[in-house]
């Protein structure tokens, strides 16, 4: 008998949206007694018609993927796959998805809403998972998957700076790289981290003028945004392939790459504030948002972390503005001005969870109560409780 609340538990990990979970939790409890449709082992149609040899082979390879991605060895499936690329999760668009302990064949329902022949031997089945559309390719003469970013359909121009490539539909200035890669090694550098080390870390990014496209250059006909549904600017970070989707209006995301420019584990809160802090937010500074988040948490009468880390379940404007981002940008901002170089190097080296965060900030700041600590960052004065 499957243990919902574990499931609860693995899904609130990776993402932080609450339709998502709701749909994820509602599509898992659903799949157990979900009729596969004329004998597929996976894919649901709504026709029997549209069912061909090629389907069915897909299909078979489509399951086996699915059930094993993320566990096993996948890449004998794919008739493209690459050296470097991880085996168990060869399949950019779904990278993006961790944290899970069951198999994709049983998380998620995949309904064919339409197919392409591409040419003689590359098929397209556009698949739909109810939060997001997926494309998938299939090879009919090698009887395999194929990778969709093998095609370069978009005649995308790759643009390389040593470690660094960057894939784009308009020609990007070798010193717009620089200064985007020199920001990067800057950040590197100020946290204490190697810069070898880094340099010798691929990094792949699809650079779109806004969120759809950079998803549609690796096969998402239809684009996702956890954090903001109607987003048209932003980006995400595949942690296995060293791969960017960046959506924003500039040709290098330098904070989503920051992601993989730093080893050590930290929470959220952290890690997207190491981001943003050093790569900004999109395509500005966190300084812009700034006067408008202190203004909001203000508004709502926050003094506490967790209070604040909450308002992304409750405000829109919250999410619009990155408040997140910016309140973790703006106190590791300040604790680097405040304290020696080493003393915030070590800080955000111990900030694991939340929980050592707040106790490494009681510390620094010699301050017994969350709600003094929180005050004393964004109010800059102390309260009385």
């Amino acid at each position: 008998m499957v243990d919902y609340s574990q499931v609860l538990l693995l899904i609130m990990r990776p993402f932080k949206s609450l339709s998502i979970i709701a749909f994820l939790i509602i599509n898992f409890v659903a799949s157990e007694t979900f009729a596969q449709s004329f004998g597929l082992k996976i894919i649901s149609v709504s026709d029997s018609s549209v069912i061909t040899k090629d389907l069915q082979t897909f299909d078979s390879l489509w399951f086996k993927c699915m059930s094993d991605y993320g566990r096993n060895d996948v890449s004998p499936l794919f008739a493209d796959h690459h050296p470097g690329v991880s085996k168990t999760n060869p399949i950019t668009l779904l990278n993006f998805i961790s944290g899970f302990d069951i198999p994709f064949s049983n998380m998620f329902g995949f309904r064919l809403i339409y197919n392409q022949n591409l040419n003689d031997t590359v098929n397209l089945y556009q698949l739909d998972m109810g939060w997001m559309q997926l494309a998938v390719l299939y090879n009919s003469k090698q009887s395999k998957l194929m990778r969709f970013e093998s095609l370069n359909s978009f005649n995308l121009i790759p643009h390389r700076y040593k470690n660094l490539t960057v894939f784009s539909s308009q020609k990007v200035e070798k010193k717009e790289l620089a200064k985007s890669y020199n920001q990067m090694l800057s950040a590197v550098k100020e946290m204490g981290l190697s810069a070898d080390s880094f340099i010798k870390i691929p990094l792949i990014l699809y650079s779109g003028p806004t969120l759809k496209d950079a998803y549609a250059y690796v096969g998402g006909l239809e684009y996702v945004n956890f954090f903001n549904p109607k987003a048209q600017f932003g980006g995400m970070g595949d942690p296995f392939n060293k791969v960017v989707l960046s959506g924003i209006p500039k040709p290098v995301h330098v904070h989503e790459l920051l992601h993989f420019a730093i080893p050590f584990k930290c929470n959220y809160f952290v890690g997207e504030g190491l981001a943003s802090l050093y790569g900004g937010i999109g395509a500005t500074s966190y300084k812009e948002n700034l006067p408008g988040v202190l203004a909001f948490i203000k508004s709502k009468d926050i003094h506490t972390f967790s209070d604040a880390m909450s308002l992304w379940k409750t405000s829109s404007y919250f999410n619009s503005v990155r408040g997140t981002y910016v309140l973790s940008a703006y106190m590791l901002d300040k604790i680097r001005k405040d304290f020696p170089r080493e003393t915030y190097r070590n800080f955000v080296r111990n900030c694991k969870t939340d929980e050592e965060m707040i106790n490494s900030l009681k510390e620094l700041y010699k301050l017994d109560s969350e709600e003094a600590l929180f005050n004393r960052i964004y109010y800059d004065m102390f309260f009385t409780f």
